[in-house]
């Protein structure tokens, strides 16, 4: 609880907060309670409903195998009101990096700095994570993650918050990540070289609970299963030259080689020792597998004589080995070989990121970072997706502020995507995937026909999304029809009297179907699509565009 001491005795905020404490105690015997401070953006918010707007431009296709992932530009807030609509429990894993309050000018409420001589800064911090956080729960499958990184500053505020939010019992560990190495020129000499990850689970999920592995079972290894492995590490060709090397196939020749940032994990002795011990899958040994590089084999026996056949979901809450999660150094030496220069103080290593989405042993995890900064998660994601064949997909949420989107985020994304030169010029192959671009714009929230209307028309992007449905099969004025791969259409109606012209741009196809039909009054029209319906049973449709202004509504 913040007191004003800057401005002296304000009678107002005084008995306001009074007031909110006598509230709480009939109710709260512990907790945490503080002077709640709206953003303008949320006020915003009431009157106007934000939307997605697709980018075109700057979408990005290279793999026609692989997910769709999003970047979203604008305030995270307003996204995740969106989000609401489209990925309610359905989000695997949600990994935040949020501004740590250090009273550095690290962070803006309302368009200006918070520093360390604002009386309110912890209220103003709490408030702007209360709002975000409570909208992210929606979103969290009932097995889902979150990880939240945060430094000392506001860390027992936040584990707080956490607990008030998801319930105590959805805490699973405070991991410690060692940032950088011990500095000399600190006060009383003792240097703060560690931050905090907070791991929550959804409310009624059990912590600790295992996951059972996936194994294969293949002909010449019928008595004993195995997985796959990754067979780099998160070191240059500087730090490990042995590991730097051209890995042949001695089956047939095929040379793959080191990438300078990411060397193998074995070196050039090691590597014939594994293979001997049939410890190495290349491409191409099994039809089944997805690969583009060598990787690790492990066998159930081993796992087995290890934990069961077992890996817990939680990790330990033991110091992280550096060699593998990396420090700040790395992040920073990673994102200025990808951008060419350093425009990003104090990001995360992607190999960090890695570490914790893996907690979620879902190859096909939904990834949500609403504070996404220089874009680490999708780079990790990308990764992570290259390494074991998964088709998981991220959504990025930041906005432009110090244009952040467009000097840093989404540069990342495209390069690593689809390959770049480093600071020595050598050429880093891309990870493929896809991205979808999208920037929150507004439409009014009245009730007026024009304003409906305008907002229906809005939707467009948004239900496209919602539907993973981006194909056009259909385009006019009144009718809008969009497929995917799996021959699911949306199908929005923008007045009622075309239904039946609709119905006919659907002829001669089959699989699923969502309808959006422009109704003031909530309809779903059941009885002009029965005949449609009673031929195609996998059809649902919505009211439109009532439906998604009662979501928003309900989340002010």
């Amino acid at each position: 609880m913040d007191v004003d001491k800057k401005n002296g005795s304000n009678s107002h905020e005084i008995e306001k907060l009074k007031t909110q404490i006598a509230s709480l105690k009939k109710n709260k015997l512990f907790g945490l309670v503080w002077e709640e401070k709206e953003e303008d953006v949320v006020s915003f918010s009431k009157e106007n409903i934000p939307i997605l707007r697709d980018n075109l431009k700057n979408e990005i296709y290279k793999d026609s195998l692989s997910t769709c992932s999003r970047l979203i530009v604008g305030d995270n807030y307003l996204t995740l009101i969106n989000l609401n609509f489209i990925y309610k429990n359905n989000v695997d894993v949600i990994y935040i990096d949020p501004p740590y309050n250090t009273g550095e000018k690290d962070w803006k409420f309302n368009d200006n700095f918070v520093d360390k001589e604002d009386s309110f800064r912890h209220s103003k911090w709490l408030s702007m994570m209360n709002v975000r956080l409570n909208l992210a729960k929606n979103l969290l499958k009932n097995d889902g993650l979150l990880l939240v990184s945060i430094g000392d500053d506001e860390f027992a505020n936040l584990k707080l918050l956490l607990d008030q939010i998801f319930g105590e019992s959805a805490f699973i560990c405070d991991i410690p990540w060692q940032k950088r190495t011990s500095k000399s020129d600190v006060p009383y000499g003792i240097s703060q070289n560690f931050e905090h990850i907070l791991v929550y689970g959804k409310q009624n999920f059990e912590s600790g609970k295992p996951i059972i592995r996936d194994y294969h079972t293949t002909d010449d290894f019928k008595d004993d299963p195995w997985r796959l492995g990754p067979m780099t590490t998160q070191r240059t060709k500087e730090e490990r030259p042995n590991s730097y090397f051209t890995m042949i196939n001695p089956k047939n020749g095929d040379k793959y080689e080191a990438n300078p940032n990411r060397t193998w994990a074995c070196t050039k002795d090691t590597f014939k020792t594994y293979y001997e011990e049939n410890k190495i899958v290349f491409p191409g040994d099994y039809d089944f597998l997805n690969i583009g590089t060598p990787y690790f084999r492990y066998f159930k026996s081993e796992d087995d004589a290890k934990n069961n056949g077992e890996i817990p979901l939680t990790a330990t809450s033991n110091v992280l080995d550096k060699s593998i999660v990396g420090m700040t150094s790395d992040g920073t030496r990673e994102l200025t070989n990808i951008l060419g220069s350093k425009k990003f103080n104090f990001p995360k290593p992607s190999s960090l990121i890695k570490y914790l989405i893996n907690f979620h042993l879902n190859k096909n995890a939904i990834i949500l970072d609403f504070f996404a900064g220089s874009g680490t998660t999708g780079h990790a994601v990308l990764e992570l997706n290259k390494e074991d064949g998964g088709n998981r997909q991220f959504i990025l949420v930041t906005n432009n502020e110090n244009n952040i989107a467009e000097e840093v985020t989404y540069p990342r994304l495209k390069n690593v995507i689809n390959g770049y030169k480093n600071l020595k010029n050598e050429k880093i192959d891309g990870l493929g995937g896809n991205l979808k671009y999208y920037e929150i714009d507004f439409v009014p929230a009245d009730n007026s026909d024009p304003s409906m209307y305008e907002l229906a028309i809005n939707l467009v992007d948004t239900l496209c999304l919602k539907e993973n449905t981006f194909t056009e099969h259909h385009t006019s004025k009144d009718i809008k029809i969009f497929k995917n791969k799996e021959d699911h259409y949306c199908c929005i109606v923008f007045d009622e009297d075309k239904i039946d012209q609709a119905l006919q741009k659907l002829n001669n196809t089959d699989g699923s179907y969502s309808f959006y039909i422009y109704s003031l009054g909530g309809e779903t029209f059941d009885e002009e699509l029965e005949d449609f319906i009673s031929e195609h049973p996998n059809t649902i449709s919505t009211p439109f565009p009532l439906t998604m202004k009662n979501i928003y509504k309900s989340l002010k």
